[in-house]
């Protein structure tokens, strides 16, 4: 009783195995029949092994395809001229420290000034405004919103100054002096257009790709970029990691930033408009993962080449 019952198991699962090739095939047979004949074939083992290599390969697709656009994030690459740039602390994470040259700082962000030289160390709980309108001083703002102190300075002399909740510095940029700041934290790029304002910074142009790692070659590919047009601002919406890149100023007008940042979805926030959502979907996956595409090609080839063997063989 028990052996005729597992038997019968076996033969509904052999069934169900060859029963996919029966599709969109113009044959007179049932399932059933189509099982019964490939096993009086004499070449029954060959099939056999040749659809469970069919179905194993099928489950692996299955596995990667599944594993490489469930996941959630998306990379982000960012390159905009700006005049403004806002930079947070993600999840408390340390700034990089900065070297800074001939330097006016504000102390308090008021109107008491100093000229200094030496390293910027940044406090964790930190906000950070960098801002340069056309081909001015760019404008360091540090400010904390629980008043503590928003780091120190370490000048050339080895002394330590510490800042205070709000501390604004002054930097100039030209054909000889020109800033390369790395920047890590979370992001926001542009400022916002406002009205019965006369002067606001603003972004004046860049683009973001969107990055991701093949399924297979685990090399990165990158879609065409997306264009940053003059008064957008861009942002990473629930970021996953801190973004990373650096900031560059020179005699030219503006900021000059490039960063990369993860996270759930890229927000453009343009004026007068609805927010545009950048996001690594589904479709851009397959569309651009060559070694995914290749997969399911061969798939469907092994498909037709497994049903033209049986076909040869049964009739």
């Amino acid at each position: 009783m028990a052996l005729s019952k597992i038997k019968r198991f076996f033969q509904k699962c052999a069934k169900a195995l060859l029963g996919i090739f029966l599709t969109n095939e113009d044959l007179p047979y049932t399932a059933t029949e189509f099982r019964d004949r490939i096993s009086l074939s004499r070449f029954k083992l060959f099939i056999h092994v040749l659809v469970g290599l069919f179905w194993l390969l099928l489950l692996y697709i299955l596995f990667i395809s599944a594993r490489f656009l469930a996941t959630p994030d998306t990379l982000y690459n960012v390159t905009a001229n700006s005049e403004i740039v806002t930079i947070d602390s993600y999840q408390d994470s340390a700034f990089v420290p900065w070297r800074l040259e001939s330097a006016k700082r504000y102390a308090e962000c008021g109107s008491e000034t100093s000229n200094m030289s030496g390293e910027l160390r940044i406090a964790r709980d930190t906000s950070m405004y960098i801002e340069r309108v056309g081909s001015g001083p760019l404008w360091i703002t540090l400010s904390s919103d629980s008043l503590a102190p928003v780091g120190y300075l370490l000048t050339d002399s080895n002394e330590r100054i510490e800042l205070s909740d709000c501390e604004a510095f002054e930097l100039t940029a030209s054909h000889t002096q020109s800033y390369t700041l790395p920047i890590d934290g979370i992001m926001t790029v542009g400022g916002e257009v406002k009205e019965a304002s006369v002067r606001e910074p603003i972004l004046h142009s860049g683009s973001v790709t969107i990055s991701d790692k093949g399924a297979l070659s685990r090399q990165y590919y990158q879609t065409d970029p997306y264009p940053l047009e003059l008064g957008d601002k861009f942002f990473i919406k629930e970021p996953s990691v801190q973004s990373s890149g650096f900031i560059y100023i020179d005699e030219n007008p503006g900021i000059n930033i490039t960063y990369n940042g993860k996270g759930d979805v890229g927000v453009i926030q343009r004026y007068k408009s609805e927010d545009i959502m950048l996001k690594n979907s589904i479709w851009t996956k397959l569309a651009h993962d060559e070694s995914l595409i290749f997969l399911w090609l061969f798939l469907v080839a092994a498909f037709s080449f497994l049903k033209f063997i049986i076909r040869v063989n049964i009739e």
